[in-house]
Formats: C-alpha cells, sequence, structure tokens
C-alpha cells in the first residue's frame, strides 16, 4: 500500500507545482483624493481665492475643477509615495505642471483654469509627465503611445508594478466621463481623463484575458474605487506613467528605486 501511496503523491506535488496559480489579488492602499481646487491659491480667471468643494454637484458645474483629473491622480501617487503638500497639493501640481495657454509656472497664482492639462501628443506640450515629475519627485518613465515610438504596456507589467509596490498613473486619452458636459475642444484627443491602477486580480482563474484592474478614479461620480478589465486598460493608444522602466525581478532593483521617494 505504501509503495502504490508514494508514486501517487509524488504525482500530485508535481501536478500542484506545475499548474498556474489562481486565485490571486493584489492591491495597494492608495488613498482616493478627488478632484477639486484644493487650497487657497488665487484663481484670476476664476476671480477667487478658496478652497472648493470636492463633491460632485460642485465639480461638475465648476470648469475649474472639472479639468483637475491630472493633478489629483498626481496627488494620489505622490501620497502614496509618501510626499506631503505642497506636492499632494492639486492647486500646486497644476501651477507647476501647466505651462501652456498662458500659465505661469510655479509662481503661486493660477492664471488659467478649465483648459485641462496636455499629455505631449498632437504636438502638445508634456504637461501631466512635468506635474508628475513635482509631485512625486520622480521623472516618470512613460509607456505609450505606440505610434509616438513609446513602448507598449502590459498587463504583465502592470501586474509587475504593482507588486513591487509602484502605482500607474493611466491618461485615459480621448476617453472623457460621461457626465462631463464640455471638454476644451483643444484638449479631447490631446489629453485623457487621468486614472491611477492600483491592483490586479486574476478573477479565481489561469486565463489571464478575465483579469481585471483595480481603478482610482478621481471623477466624484466614478464611483471609485473599482475593477475594470484589463481589455480596457490596456490600450495602445493610451499614456501610462511610473517611476522605474518595467521591473523584471527582484526586490534589490526595487530598493533602489525607492529611496528616491524619500521627503
Amino acid at each position: 500500500m505504501r509503495r502504490m501511496l508514494i508514486p501517487f503523491i509524488a504525482l500530485m506535488l508535481v501536478a500542484c507545482l506545475s499548474s498556474p496559480s489562481v486565485g490571486t489579488t493584489s492591491t495597494l492602499a492608495v488613498p482616493q483624493i478627488w478632484q477639486h481646487k484644493d487650497t487657497n491659491m488665487p484663481c484670476i480667471p476664476g476671480g477667487y481665492a478658496n478652497i472648493h468643494a470636492s463633491n460632485a454637484v460642485h465639480v461638475l458645474n465648476c470648469p475649474h475643477c472639472k479639468m483637475y483629473c491630472a493633478p489629483a491622480a498626481c496627488a494620489m501617487v505622490a501620497a502614496y509615495a509618501g510626499k506631503v503638500a505642497p506636492f499632494t497639493n492639486q492647486d500646486d501640481i497644476y501651477d507647476v505642471g501647466k505651462t501652456s495657454l498662458g500659465e505661469i509656472s510655479g509662481d503661486g497664482v493660477l492664471q488659467t483654469h478649465g483648459v485641462g492639462m496636455f499629455v505631449g501628443i498632437g504636438g502638445q506640450p508634456a504637461e501631466i509627465q512635468g506635474a508628475f515629475t513635482y509631485s512625486v519627485g520622480v521623472q516618470p518613465y512613460q509607456h505609450g503611445p505606440v505610434a509616438d515610438g513609446f513602448p507598449m504596456i502590459t498587463a504583465a507589467a502592470i501586474i509587475s508594478y504593482i507588486d513591487h509596490n509602484e502605482p500607474v498613473l493611466w491618461v485615459d486619452v480621448a476617453n472623457w466621463p460621461a457626465d462631463m458636459d464640455s471638454i476644451p475642444p483643444g484638449l479631447y484627443y490631446e489629453s485623457g481623463h487621468c486614472k491611477v491602477i492600483a491592483g490586479y486580480s486574476d478573477a479565481d482563474t489561469v486565463d489571464p484575458a478575465d483579469d481585471t484592474f483595480l481603478i482610482f478614479d478621481p471623477w466624484p461620480t466614478s464611483g471609485s474605487s473599482y475593477w475594470q478589465a484589463q481589455i480596457q486598460v490596456i490600450d495602445p493608444t493610451d499614456v501610462y506613467l511610473t517611476t522605474t522602466a518595467p521591473i523584471a525581478t527582484g526586490e534589490s532593483t526595487w530598493g533602489g528605486i525607492k529611496n528616491l521617494f524619500d521627503k
């Protein structure tokens, strides 16, 4: 009987070790930040110098706040990395990152509002990248758009980033919240709604096609955080910003990068 059991147990162990791992869910403790004017920095076009509400009733009707998804997404990544104000203040992030349409970068005054931030496509400046650099403290590594010569993001790369404690800022190019009533004409195809990818799940199957990603969305009616299908997240026309190039293996590599986040 023992002679029969030993080969059987050995075969079972081999089968278990060779089978793909399922039931994996990993999430990062990224703070939820809603997009809105969050300091008393003077805004010349708006004629105000006060903090705005972050609720949906206000944001959906405020030209200033409804175009702040990029500063809010940068603030979420920065806060997760341990940064504090002013690097997590949306007004400061916008003031430093915005370099076009009359905005004077870093002067502590907002000369523009309601115009959003460009992401370096269509001949426009890489303002979201500059905002990321200011808030997170690291010049971002960029995936996409593929047509502009940037590498394609993959599900495996996103999973690797999450496994190494690094959220991914996702610019969903030319895709905006359905209940956003208007987008500046010059911005629609030259930027997109900004979100943060902060987790993944394999849906308890070995099929990678049904994997989902955890999204932190700064738009107040988004229902954030929420899970989104891989096929909806991976797009060769979109832009993805991280603090490092794709990570292969080894915690020591990440440890060398992680200290760039130190205040």
